[in-house]
C-alpha cells in the first residue's frame, strides 16, 4: 500500500541560527518551521448538568465515546521521531516540509470533564484552555500516554519577535512550546477552532508558548487543526488562502478562493501545501542550490524561478512536488510598476496513488465514496498575487487570497439553475446545480472558488454572497454528480486531457484581475494597485510528455500569438502590447475562426455598472487596446465581433489588418477607435457602412 512507502527519507536537522536583525519569513511567525516541535495535547468534554438540551452531542460517537478519550487519540501525532512518520499530522507536516520540520506530540492520559454547574462558561470552546488547564491540575501527577516529562515539550525558547531567529532550548523555567486543548462536545462542533501566542495560566507548574483549541465532535478535526497551528508558522488571518478564507477578510480577489495550501481548511481541494507555501518558509531539499528548483532536459538542477521575457524560456522537468520539492515560477510581464506584481506556479502532483503522500490528494477523497473521483498526476497551476517580499520589514502584511488556482477545464461564466438536488455527494445533502453560460478565459470564475452573485437583489455585491460550484449540469444532460468545488481530475493538465496554457487558451496564460475587497468594500475603488487591466502576454507552458515513473517534461516558450481556436474574451481593461511572434505579428487570427470582445457575465466589481436588455451586469464594458507598435492580422474567412459596449482602441503606431473575407460586426453600442497614424485594413464597404454608423471612429491623438 502507498501508506507504507516513504515519501521522504528524514533527514538529519540542524537548526542554523539566522544572525540577521531584518525579519525573515523562514524564521517563521511565532514558532519556527524548522527542527522538532512536540505538542502537549489534552482532551475534555462538557456535562450539560444545567442545559443538557444544548449539548450537540449527548450521547457521543463511535470515534469518541462519551466519557472516553476519542479512539483516533494515538493518530494525531507521533510521540517519537519514525523513519516513516505514522500518525496523521506528524506525516502532514513530515510531507510538506521535504523533511526538514518534525513535529510530534503527545497527550495526557485522561479525559477532563468541564461541568456547566461548576463552569458557567464551559460550553464556549473558544475559552476552554484555562478551564482544562484548572481541571489538570487537580490531578495527581504529570502524565501522558507514552511517559513523557515537561521537559519533553520544552524544546524552543520562548520570547523570539515574530518573523526573527527562533533559538532551540529549553526555557528556565520550562514553557511548553504548543499546548492544544480538543472538546468532544462544545460550541466548536467540529472544524472550528484558533489559536494565539501565549499561555492560559500554568499547568502543572508551568506557562506555555502558544495554545490552540478545537472541537473534534464528528472526527479528528485535521483540517481545522493544521490551518490553524498554520497561523503560527506564516502569520495572521491576512495569510488564509487555498480554501482556508471566508468572506469578511481583505483579499486580492472578489470571490473567496479554493484551491490548494498550508492555509487551507474546509473549502480546499488538495490537502497538500503549494510551492508558495515551501518558498515562503524556506523547505527545500539538503544542496538545493536555487530558491525555486527544477531540471533542464538532461536533468540537472537549474533555477525554477523563470522570467520568459528575459529569456527563461526551454524544456524544462518537473518531478513530483511533494517528494523533490521541484516546481516552476514564472513572472507575468508588462504589470506597470505599482500594480501587484503576479507569478504562475506550475506544479507536477503525483497525488496519493503514485507517492504515497495521504494529503496528496483532493478533499474527501479519504472518505473512499464512489462518487468522489480521485486526483489523478498531473501539472496543478496558480496565480500568485504580490507575497513575494520574504525579507524586512512588513513581510507580515498584505491581503488573503493571494494564490489563486487555473483550473485546466477553463473558466466559465458560472450560474445557478433550477435544479435543487437532493441526496448529493459526498455526504447526502442538498444543493443547487450550476452551469457554465459561456468560456470567459480572462475574467470568468474556476471551479474553484466561490461564484459572487446579487443574491438579495439589491444591486451591490458582498463577497458572502456567493455559491459552492458544486454540482455541474451539463448542457442537454443530466447533473454530474461529483462535486466540482473540492477538485476534479480534468482541474489537472495532463496527458490525456489539456496540456496548454496559452495566450489562445482556457484558461490564459495572461495576468487576472485583481480586486482588493472584504465583506461589501471595495478597497481601492477600481484604482491601483490593484490589476484592473489583463495584458495578453504570448507565453505557452506546453505538456510535452508525461512519465510513467513520475516526472514530467514541459516546454515554456514566447510569442506564441497565433490563435487557432475560437476564443470569447471579457475584461475591463485588455491591452496587447507590441509582441513579436515567430511571424513579426503581436496576434494573428486563424483562418476560420472568430474572437469575440464582450461584456463580462462575471462580476468584476462589486456596484452595478449597468444593465442591458434586463440583464444587470457587475463589470463594464470591455476596452481593448492595440498598444502602439503591435501589428494584428486576421486571415481569410477568421471574424471579429464586439458586443455589449466593448471598445477596441488602435493606438497610434499600431495596425489591424483583416482579410478581405474576414467578417468584422460591431453591434450598436459597440465601436472602434482608430487613433493618430494606427492603421486599419478591412473591406472598404465594411468600414464605410461602421463608419457611417458612428461604430467605426478616427481621433486625432
Amino acid at each position: 500500500m502507498p501508506t507504507t512507502k516513504p515519501v521522504v527519507e528524514p533527514v538529519t536537522l540542524a537548526v542554523v541560527k539566522d544572525t540577521s536583525t531584518e525579519q525573515n519569513s523562514e524564521n517563521g511567525w511565532y514558532l519556527s518551521p524548522h527542527g522538532t516541535i512536540r505538542i502537549l495535547v489534552l482532551f475534555a468534554e462538557v456535562v450539560y448538568d444545567k442545559n443538557p438540551g444544548k449539548d450537540p452531542q449527548a450521547e457521543g460517537a463511535e470515534h469518541w465515546p462519551k466519557g472516553q478519550l476519542p479512539r483516533w487519540k494515538d493518530n494525531i501525532f507521533d510521540p517519537q521521531q519514525l523513519k516513516v512518520p505514522k500518525a496523521t499530522v506528524t506525516r502532514y507536516y513530515h510531507d510538506i516540509s521535504l523533511g526538514q520540520y518534525i513535529v510530534l506530540g503527545d497527550h495526557i492520559d485522561h479525559l477532563f470533564t468541564l461541568r456547566e454547574s461548576e463552569y458557567p462558561t464551559a460550553a464556549n470552546g473558544g475559552s476552554a484552555n484555562a478551564l482544562v488547564i484548572k481541571e489538570a491540575n487537580k490531578l495527581p501527577a504529570f502524565r501522558t500516554a507514552h511517559g513523557l516529562t515537561p521537559a519533553d515539550f520544552d524544546l524552543w525558547k520562548d520570547g523570539a519577535a515574530v518573523g526573527m531567529p527562533k533559538t532551540p532550548g529549553a526555557d528556565d523555567p520550562h514553557s511548553y512550546d504548543h499546548v492544544m486543548v480538543i472538546l468532544r462536545n462544545s460550541s466548536l462542533t467540529h472544524g472550528q477552532g484558533s489559536t494565539d501566542p501565549g499561555s492560559s495560566g500554568k499547568l502543572f507548574g508551568y506557562e506555555s508558548d502558544t495554545q490552540s483549541r478545537f472541537g473534534g465532535m464528528n472526527a479528528l478535526p485535521f483540517e481545522i487543526l493544521k490551518h490553524e497551528f498554520n497561523h503560527l508558522l506564516l502569520g495572521s488571518n491576512n495569510f488564509h488562502s487555498g480554501g482556508g478564507n471566508a468572506a469578511q477578510f481583505d483579499s486580492y480577489s472578489l470571490c473567496v478562493q479554493g484551491g490548494w495550501s498550508m492555509m487551507g481548511a474546509s473549502s480546499s481541494s488538495l490537502l497538500t501545501c503549494s510551492g508558495w507555501d515551501r518558498d515562503r518558509l524556506g523547505w527545500r531539499l539538503p544542496n538545493a542550490p536555487f530558491r525555486i528548483n527544477a531540471r533542464d532536459a538532461e536533468e540537472n538542477v537549474i533555477n525554477g524561478d523563470l522570467d520568459p521575457i528575459a529569456g527563461d524560456t526551454g524544456i524544462f522537468l518537473l518531478r513530483d512536488l511533494v517528494t523533490s520539492g521541484d516546481a516552476l515560477r514564472i513572472r507575468m510581464p508588462f504589470l506597470p510598476e505599482g500594480e501587484h506584481q503576479q507569478w504562475l506556479w506550475v506544479e507536477n502532483h503525483q497525488t496519493y496513488a503514485l507517492n504515497g503522500s495521504p494529503t496528496d490528494r483532493f478533499h474527501w477523497e479519504d472518505t473512499n465514496n464512489p462518487c468522489i473521483a480521485k486526483a489523478r498526476p498531473g501539472l496543478f497551476m496558480t496565480m500568485q498575487i504580490e507575497r513575494d517580499n520574504k525579507r524586512g520589514r512588513n513581510i507580515f502584511g498584505g491581503y488573503a487570497d493571494y494564490l489563486r488556482p487555473l483550473t485546466a477545464c477553463g473558466h466559465y461564466d458560472l450560474e445557478l439553475t433550477d435544479d435543487t438536488l437532493r441526496g448529493t455527494c459526498p455526504f447526502g445533502g442538498q444543493t443547487i446545480a450550476f452551469r457554465r453560460v459561456r468560456e470567459n478565459p480572462l475574467s470568468g470564475n474556476s471551479e474553484q472558488e466561490l461564484v459572487v452573485y446579487d443574491r438579495n437583489g439589491d444591486d451591490a455585491l458582498e463577497r458572502g454572497e456567493h455559491f459552492v460550484p458544486c454540482i455541474l449540469k451539463a448542457p442537454g444532460g443530466d447533473p454530474s454528480r461529483s462535486p466540482r468545488f473540492f477538485g476534479r481530475p480534468d482541474h489537472a493538465f495532463s496527458a490525456g486531457g489539456s496540456r496548454v496554457l496559452s495566450m489562445a487558451s482556457n484558461p490564459s496564460s495572461a495576468n487576472m484581475l485583481t480586486l482588493t475587497a472584504g465583506g461589501k468594500r471595495e478597497k481601492n475603488k477600481g484604482g491601483v494597485p490593484d490589476n484592473r487591466t489583463v495584458y495578453l502576454n504570448g507565453l505557452r507552458v506546453e505538456l510535452l510528455e508525461q512519465r510513467s515513473d513520475g516526472p514530467i517534461l514541459l516546454r515554456v516558450s514566447t510569442g506564441a500569438t497565433r490563435i487557432n481556436n475560437d476564443v470569447t474574451w471579457c475584461a475591463d481593461s485588455i491591452v496587447l502590447p507590441p509582441l513579436r511572434g515567430k511571424d513579426g505579428r503581436s496576434l494573428i487570427m486563424s483562418a476560420g475562426k472568430r474572437m469575440v470582445i464582450d461584456r463580462s457575465l462575471t462580476p468584476t466589481r462589486m456596484a452595478l455598472q449597468g444593465e442591458v436588455q434586463g440583464r444587470p451586469y457587475f463589470s463594464p464594458p470591455t476596452r481593448f487596446t492595440i498598444s502602439s507598435g503591435a501589428s494584428v492580422l486576421f486571415e481569410p474567412g477568421s471574424e471579429l465581433r464586439l458586443e455589449t459596449g466593448s471598445t477596441l482602441h488602435l493606438m497610434p503606431g499600431s495596425e489591424l489588418l483583416l482579410d478581405i473575407s474576414t467578417k468584422l460586426n460591431v453591434d450598436p453600442s459597440s465601436r472602434i477607435v482608430v487613433h493618430g497614424d494606427a492603421k486599419l485594413a478591412a473591406n472598404a464597404k465594411a468600414m464605410a457602412k461602421l463608419e457611417k454608423n458612428g461604430r467605426l471612429v478616427r481621433s486625432a491623438d
